[in-house]
This record gives structure tokens, C-alpha cells and sequence, in this order.
């Protein structure tokens, strides 16, 4: 298994990539898809980097 900072560094350069794709002039099609790719990547870099405990919403469930 991979270390967290291992994935959140895969998950920024996804979201590089992506990013350097989406400035090129393609089918309206692949530009949401690409969005769709960036967000999810950035969204998982934030949290895999994200301190330990910092997460609201999960001590909100947590808390029964």
C-alpha cells in the first residue's frame, strides 16, 4: 500500500495533467470530463493532506 503523501502527490499530478489537457482546444465532451477529473483529484489531495483530526464533517458524524 502506498503512503498517503505518495497518493495525494499521484492525485496533484492527475490534476496537473488534466489541467495542462483542459487549456487545448477539445469537444465541449472531454472538457466536463476533464473538470469532472480535476475536481475529484484536487478534492483528494486536499483531504490525503489534510492534518490528522482536521476533518469537521467527520467529527460531526462521529459524534453520534
Amino acid at each position: 500500500m502506498l503512503a498517503t503523501n505518495k497518493i495525494a502527490g499521484a492525485f496533484t499530478a492527475i490534476c496537473e495533467e488534466a489541467e495542462k489537457c483542459a487549456k487545448k482546444d477539445l469537444p465541449p465532451k472531454v472538457n466536463k470530463r476533464l473538470r469532472t477529473i480535476i475536481s475529484i483529484a484536487k478534492h483528494q489531495s486536499d483531504i490525503r493532506d489534510a492534518k490528522a483530526g482536521s476533518c469537521i464533517a467527520h467529527k460531526k458524524r462521529c459524534r453520534g
